[in-house]
């Protein structure tokens, strides 16, 4: 008894001093060392490995902003359609990078630089967020992890709203968790304003982000208003384009869509569906009805209530199957998507990390929340996105939405066995 306490106690002093070791080198200047070389490591990455070209929906947009300044996806009889199909934000991300006069090559490799920087500024935000609730060494230990981790460092080299998405995320997660002044408060209607130009689906977070705040702080409501009016200058614009537009009042409109690509009859979890022969004539219809009517350009808004018809009426037709297939789509998007069909998404530099803060990241989001010192603004965050993603369809990169907030819940479960063991001070 006594040897086996006499070695537990050499190998918690060893574990402790070789904590102290490593803590005591991260200073911010080592951070920053080395934040500034694996940021040109991922710059490397991103001009050998990254995208050479635009490709897809965002080609299709961005042309049409530089050849015809209209925001446009579809194409009828020679028409380019107004568009709400796609948030803007992330189109006119692009579309600046034009006005440099460059090949299509040079102009997309800046546009992946500009996302590597971004993923600089997102990964100090997520740092300034730890340090909210645990020490500083732990913060840069984790930070630094999430810089690094896979698909956070492939998703800078791709031409996707992502990197930006993650920015503004990360902005707004901050300014949630630390807004007590009138200046953070407009910074946090700045982050959620431009979230929502850029994520269809932020907007509900945001307002459940704001019932809280009116919840937490009774006498703040001064200060509410002004966030919301800041959103609301932001968003305005494209507000205001659409409904002389649609005659709505709306932001993007492909619910409908994203829906049934989640919902079809063939219950893919990644939204891989091909439309049948019956959809195709059905949208041709759809097309001559509206150019009959000379309202061509209401085509998207139309066109998305078809789809969101379409996809109810699958849902109605065999509830149960859609119910199994939530929580299908539930564990795809939670943990791992044993079913994707994305390429290269087995590999196991990909799949292993992320299985692992999966688990990490779900059981110390339990273990945090029924804790003394539970984060509940967090909390509600992770719990919006994972009910409401699997609604839809799953996608590798969805993953990036919730991957800080694993991380950070992660993070509580060693920090707790290093409190326990070895220190006193690493959750505050």
């Amino acid at each position: 008894m006594l040897v086996d306490n006499l070695k537990k106690n050499i190998l918690k002093n060893i574990l402790g001093y070789l904590f102290l070791g490593i803590r005591n080198l991260f200073s911010i200047k080592y951070y920053l060392i080395l934040i500034i070389i694996f940021t040109f490591v991922k710059f490397l990455f991103s001009y050998y490995f990254g995208d050479n070209t635009l490709d897809m929906e965002w080609k299709i947009i961005y042309e049409n902003l530089v050849n015809s300044n209209i925001f446009s996806y579809h194409k009828i009889n020679e028409y380019n359609v107004p568009s709400i199909y796609m948030p803007p934000l992330y189109a006119y991300f692009i579309y600046i990078f034009s006005f440099l006069g460059l090949s299509e090559f040079a102009t997309v490799k800046t546009i992946l630089f500009s996302q590597c920087l971004l993923s600089v500024f997102s990964a100090i935000f997520f740092f300034k967020i730890l340090k909210i609730y645990y020490n500083r060494s732990i913060s840069y230990y984790v930070s630094i992890l999430y810089f690094l981790y896979p698909l956070n460092f492939y998703s800078a080299s791709q031409i996707s709203s992502i990197s930006l998405q993650l920015f503004l995320f990360l902005g707004f997660c901050y300014y949630f968790l630390n807004s007590r002044n009138i200046k953070e408060f407009i910074l946090l209607g700045f982050f959620a304003g431009l979230s929502i130009l850029v994520r269809g689906e932020f907007w509900l977070l945001f307002i459940f982000s704001i019932m809280f705040k009116v919840v937490q702080n009774k006498y703040s409501i001064k200060k509410i208003l002004i966030c919301l009016l800041t959103v609301f200058l932001l968003i305005s614009p494209q507000i205001v384009r659409n409904y002389k537009i649609f005659d709505q009042v709306i932001l993007t409109k492909s619910l409908g869509y994203n829906l049934w690509r989640g919902n079809s009859e063939e219950l893919n979890i990644n939204g891989t569906n091909k439309e049948n022969l019956k959809i195709n004539l059905d949208i041709e219809k759809l097309k001559k009805k509206l150019t009959k009517e000379g309202t061509i350009e209401k085509y998207e808004y139309f066109l998305d209530n078809y789809y969101f018809n379409l996809a109810i009426s699958n849902i109605k037709k065999d509830p149960i199957a859609h119910v199994n297939h939530y929580f299908d789509k539930f564990f795809a998007f939670s943990i791992v998507n044993f079913k994707s069909d994305y390429p290269n998404y087995f590999n196991l530099i990909i799949i292993i990390p992320e299985i692992i803060i999966s688990i990490f990241g779900l059981v110390g989001f339990i273990l945090n929340f029924f804790s003394k010192k539970r984060n509940l603004e967090l909390s509600i965050v992770l719990s919006y996105y994972l009910i409401i993603i699997p609604v839809f369809f799953i996608l590798p990169r969805y993953k990036l939405f919730i991957l800080p907030l694993y991380f950070f819940f992660a993070v509580y479960i060693f920090s707790f066995f290093f409190q326990k063991y070895f220190f006193k001070k690493t959750i505050k």
